[in-house]
């Protein structure tokens, strides 16, 4: 597989380690080998859960 269309003569791509689809190291760098769009759900699934948390804490669940 090529790397991308913007890297056409590249024929390296990696695998992400979340859900296993090939990406573009060159286009997306990503130190923890995950693609872009599972980094945005991480970050937004991050993002929910410590306003979940804040709530809880504001009114006393813990």
């Amino acid at each position: 597989m090529t790397c991308c269309d913007n890297h056409p003569d590249h024929e390296h791509s990696k695998t992400c380690r979340v859900c296993k689809s090939e990406y573009c190291h060159d286009c997306h760098s990503s130190a923890f080998g995950i693609c872009e769009h599972c980094g945005f759900k991480i970050l937004i699934g991050l993002v929910v859960i410590m306003v979940i948390l804040s709530y809880m804490a504001w009114f006393g669940v813990f």
